[in-house]
């Protein structure tokens, strides 16, 4: 795997995690607000973030950029 195709993945992955983040936080904020909202938004985008990353490498694993 080249590094820019590594470079890409790791955007999308970040891309993914900001947008989770900011939709829990605003899902959180709406319904109710307590201390440990922002930690498990967090870890929520975190694990979107890394699925995403996870498909993204097994889709370039697919298209043979991975080998």
């Amino acid at each position: 795997m080249t590094k820019a195709k590594l470079k890409d993945i790791g955007i999308r992955a970040a891309k993914t995690f900001i947008q989770a983040f900011l939709a829990n936080i605003s899902i959180e904020t709406v319904l109710a607000s307590n201390d440990r909202s922002l930690v498990r938004s967090m870890l929520i985008s975190a694990t979107a973030a890394g699925i995403s990353a996870v498909m993204n490498l097994a889709l370039a694993a697919l298209e043979n950029d991975y080998l």
